[in-house]
This record gives structure tokens, C-alpha cells and sequence, in this order.
């Protein structure tokens, strides 16, 4: 697989152009659009009442001139979904206000872009973003770092997507009734071995409400002691927690080093990083 960085800029991509409107019949959804999942709208949606209150759309769509008289939607599906619902009740909303890309694009670039406008949002299907952070995590061969970058996300996003991705559905359901987070299931699989596929799920379920139990830097060195002692999580629990609460209070700057820190580290929780942060410091002082 290629290692090659991609880098996408929209500006250049777009130009100077401005929004021009086209027929909502001729536009279609591609293969490698981020959003494959949950673009269904419904007629009393709340998008469909916003765009019939607005009289159209305040952010024009962005599509790719496919040279047929058709046009691929890049990003906005249930906008346009959204037009052809509104189409039936006022003509005016059969053309949508839209971005034409002349340009060819590559399959991996529409991946990017269509990704990056949609993440983060409620209404995009998890499968949908793990989907595309496989596809480039494996491109890069599997390398996280990289992943993140072509995607405008930090490391720890693409572990929290690849691991919920291999998580059994027992599992998922603990994650999705709040009994712990994805990255409390995390911290248990690398106090089990970090290995999703051989951990038994009742053991992982477990091990992760016991670790929920507890704050996040009670739980690293938790997680540290079951890695190097081979202990249950109760018992490393019962170990760590003997540790001394400090309240710290942080200026700005300092806040935006510690999340520069945890987003170079991976780390999924704040405390986390500035614990992990401080013992780093200390250690380099005492040497």
C-alpha cells in the first residue's frame, strides 16, 4: 500500500468561483463519499423545516462535475435529500445551490474532504467514520499517525474508532448504556494484553467497570500494574489508589501544551495526559 501523504486544500480546490445552481435530479452519491449511512431524510425532519424557514441554504453544497450532465454530491447528501422533499412542495427547490469542482479528484480525496466536513456530527453513522479510517489505515500501513493527519483528526481518535470497530457487540452495548466509556475499554484491553480478538468479553467487561470506578490517572497506574504484575484490575486498583490527590489550577497556555501533549501522546483523557505529563518531568528531573 502507499505511504504517500495526501494534503488537501479546499481553497485551491475550489478557486475564486462563486456557488452556481443545479438540477437536484442530475446530483449523485459516489462510492468513496464518507456518508454511506444514515442520509435517509424524513419529511418532518428538522433539516427539511430549516431549509423550507431559510427559503434554501445558507452553506451551498459542494459536488464534482462528472462531464454527463451529472454531478457527484462531495458533501451535503441529506441537504439534497432534503431538496427533493421540498421540491414537491415549491418548484424553486428543484436546483441547489452548489460548489462545481471541475477539476478530477481522487477517490481518496473525496474520502478526505467529505470526512472532514462531516465529523464530529451526531447524525453521521460511527461504521461511516471507521469505515474511512480503515481504509486509510491500512493505506498507510498501519500507521496511526499518518491516518490522523490525512484525516485532520488526533491519534487517539483513530485508536478510539479502531478499537470500538473490533469490540463484540456485548461490549458495545455496556459502552452505549454508559456502564464505562471507549476509552475506559480501552485501558482494559491493555491491562488484559491489548488484544480485542483474545480477551474473553466477560473478563473485558469486568476489568473495565472496575477501572470506571476510579480517575484517570488512578486507572494508568492501574493499567501499569496489571501490565507488569499480571494482577486482576480489583487488585491493581486496591494498589493504585493509594496515590495523593493534588488539585492543580492551569493558565491557558499551559492547558493548550498539556492537549498539544495529549493529542502527540494519544492519551483520551486530559488528567491523563497531565499526570503522564508530570511523572515525565519529574523522571528527566531526577535523573
Amino acid at each position: 500500500m502507499s505511504s504517500q501523504e495526501i494534503s488537501i486544500d479546499i481553497e485551491e480546490i475550489l478557486g475564486d468561483q462563486k456557488p452556481q445552481y443545479i438540477p437536484i435530479d442530475k446530483c449523485v452519491t459516489g462510492a468513496a463519499q464518507a456518508r454511506q449511512s444514515g442520509t435517509l431524510v424524513e419529511k418532518d425532519s428538522k433539516l427539511v423545516s430549516q431549509i423550507r424557514k431559510a427559503g434554501g441554504l445558507l452553506q451551498p453544497i459542494i459536488v464534482k462535475d462528472l462531464h454527463d450532465g451529472t454531478f457527484e454530491i462531495i458533501v451535503g447528501q441529506r441537504r439534497t435529500g432534503a431538496f427533493h422533499i421540498l421540491k414537491e412542495e415549491d418548484s424553486k427547490f428543484e436546483k441547489i445551490r452548489a460548489y462545481v469542482i471541475e477539476r478530477d479528484l481522487s477517490e481518496d480525496e473525496i474520502r478526505v474532504i467529505s470526512f472532514i466536513e462531516n465529523f464530529g456530527r451526531d447524525d453521521m453513522e460511527r461504521s461511516d467514520y471507521i469505515n474511512v479510517i480503515e481504509y486509510f489505515y491500512t493505506k498507510f500501513g498501519m500507521n496511526k499517525s499518518m491516518t490522523a493527519k490525512a484525516l485532520g483528526i488526533r491519534p487517539s481518535d483513530v485508536t478510539t474508532y479502531l478499537t470500538h470497530a473490533r469490540l463484540s457487540d456485548k461490549v458495545k452495548e455496556c459502552i452505549k448504556n454508559k456502564d464505562f466509556t471507549i476509552d475506559v475499554a480501552i485501558k482494559a484491553l491493555k491491562g488484559l494484553g491489548d488484544d480485542e480478538s483474545s480477551v474473553d468479553d466477560d473478563m473485558l467487561i469486568e476489568t473495565a467497570k472496575e477501572l470506571a470506578k476510579v480517575k484517570p490517572a488512578t486507572r494508568k497506574k492501574a493499567v501499569k500494574k496489571m501490565v507488569a504484575e499480571g494482577i486482576s484490575a480489583r487488585e491493581a486498583v486496591k494498589v493504585s489508589v493509594s496515590s495523593t490527590e493534588i488539585r492543580l489550577e492551569v493558565t491557558d497556555d499551559q492547558l493548550e501544551r498539556i492537549e498539544k501533549y495529549q493529542d502527540n501522546h494519544g492519551y483520551g483523557d486530559k488528567e491523563e495526559a497531565a499526570v503522564e505529563a508530570m511523572d515525565a518531568e519529574l523522571l528527566r528531573a531526577l535523573k
